[in-house]
């Protein structure tokens, strides 16, 4: 990578929209072993659904995600949103019931890949406090405040019923 930025001349269109650009996260994946149960979790921090899959036997999608030819993937699946404008936040929340999914259990923080995710939020205390009413139990007592960043944000950190690390941040 040359680190080289184009830029929009003229009006005319960016040399990244000619070639295709990203334009933001469309989704996150977490799968789960029990759906319903996830599902519940993430509802209580204001996610709704708003689609549900049942792919079976899908050779695209087992192609796409580079399972073996012939593994005939079966899994339930929910789109689940918090925000209400075109690019809010959704993820990809699934249950496979074959192949089964392997590994789980508690990610480490500073293991490689995507150890935990994190939730833009507000009221952060009100919010915490509401979480812990319905069972949600925290890494810390409460939010803790990074002063050494010129945004001092509060933050703090809970499991998912599978140990995904979700970290919420007041800014």
């Amino acid at each position: 990578m040359s680190g080289t930025v184009a830029k929009q001349v003229d009006g005319g269109p960016s040399k990244e929209a000619e070639e295709g650009q990203v334009l933001g996260i469309y989704h996150l994946n977490i799968n789960a072993s029990n759906l319903e149960r996830s599902r519940a979790f993430y509802e209580l921090f204001g996610f709704r659904v708003v689609d549900t899959f049942h792919e079976r036997h899908n050779p695209a999608l087992d192609k796409g995600l580079g399972l073996p030819q012939g593994t005939n993937s079966e899994n339930h699946a929910l789109f689940m949103m918090v925000g209400n404008n075109r690019h809010a936040t959704v993820i990809d929340l699934a249950e496979w019931i074959s192949p089964t999914s392997n590994g789980g259990g508690v990610a480490e923080p500073n293991r490689l890949g995507i150890p935990r995710f994190c939730l833009r939020v507000k009221n952060i205390d009100k919010l915490v406090a509401r979480l812990k009413r319905n069972g949600v139990e925290f890494l810390t007592e409460e939010p803790q405040q990074l002063d050494t960043l010129k945004r001092k944000p509060r933050f703090i950190c809970c499991r998912d019923p599978d140990g995904v690390l979700v970290e919420m941040v007041e800014l």
